[in-house]
């Protein structure tokens, strides 16, 4: 009889998988579903829009003070009067954080034992400032005025609220500390956000003879409000600044001079919540009446 051929059988997969032998062709790992990529996916879209967006919220936190003030750093022109340049608030090294001018009244003026400290509004610099310290300087009235930190030949610096603040408290500590002025002599004048400043400094030293407020400028939040960029940001958590005038007014018991441009809603309103004694004045082209009105509130303040 033939013999029968020793040459084994091929086992099939299914023999060769129960048996231990793997196919080193065949993938180790079960394939990835397509549900988990697309999960995956959506994932990695919705933490690279949350960076991007935290990286949004970042940059306005760094840099929302510019759509707020707008420092110059040239002072081009000078006033028309006699005045000092002053360097005052020195720092522990002797550098002096601010530059201000000094323009003292006339022998002969009738209100040469009142200053007047003129905030200027939170953009340009001195220079903007100088045809109103003419005016203020020919009701016969010392004035002194200052570029804040950041603006002007000051030192550098991002201003805030807060600095400019401080800057307004600082002036008022030269003028009492080191040119003895008594307090209960002082005017504090402020324009635009120098008028936020104004009110704020007052309430620190309710002291002040008066406080003029030309102006207004709107709080922060509403002027932040109106960069189209700020629609989709947490801003009221993104900034510290709130120019809040009404919540320095509504106890503030210093005589008060409201200088209006025609119904202007932010000096309306503040006028409407500031306590008493308080007087408003629409400023018209008439110089001789709007003389006549700053006059009669300095003779109502020297008593």
């Amino acid at each position: 009889m033939p013999k029968k051929s020793s040459t084994s059988t091929k086992p099939t997969p299914k023999q060769a998988r129960a048996a231990g032998w793997k196919d080193p062709l065949q993938p180790q790992q079960p394939l990835v579903s397509g549900k988990w990529l697309l999960s995956a996916l959506g994932t990695v879209l919705a933490l690279s829009a949350v960076l991007a967006y935290a990286t949004l919220c970042l940059l306005f936190y760094q840099g929302s003070w510019q759509l707020i003030f707008h420092p110059s750093r040239v002072v081009g022109t000078h006033p028309a009067v006699a005045y000092e340049e002053i360097r005052f608030n020195y720092t522990e090294t002797g550098k002096a954080q601010l530059v201000g001018w000094w323009a003292p009244a006339e022998a002969d003026a009738p209100y040469k034992s009142r200053t007047i400290v003129l905030l200027h509004d939170g953009r340009g610099s001195l220079a903007d400032v100088s045809s109103r310290m003419e005016m203020l300087h020919a009701l016969g009235v010392n004035v002194f005025a200052f570029d804040y930190r950041g603006f002007g030949q000051s030192t550098e610096l991002h201003p805030s609220e807060m600095s400019l603040n401080q800057d307004a408290d600082a002036a008022v500590a030269y003028l009492t500390g080191t040119r003895h002025l008594p307090a209960r002599s002082i005017v504090l004048y402020g324009d635009g956000i120098g008028a936020v400043v104004a009110a704020s400094t007052a309430s620190r030293h309710p002291e002040m003879a008066g406080l003029i407020l030309e102006d207004i400028s709107p709080d922060a939040l509403r002027i932040l409000s109106q960069d189209a960029r700020t629609k989709i940001l947490p801003v009221r958590l993104l900034t510290s600044d709130r120019l809040d005038i009404a919540s320095s007014l509504k106890t503030l018991r210093t005589p008060k001079l409201f200088l209006d441009h025609g119904n202007s809603p932010e000096t309306v309103q503040a006028y409407e919540a500031a306590d008493e004694p308080r007087k408003i004045l629409e400023l018209t082209g008439d110089q001789a009446a709007n003389r006549s009105a700053f006059h009669a509130f300095l003779d109502q303040i020297a008593r």
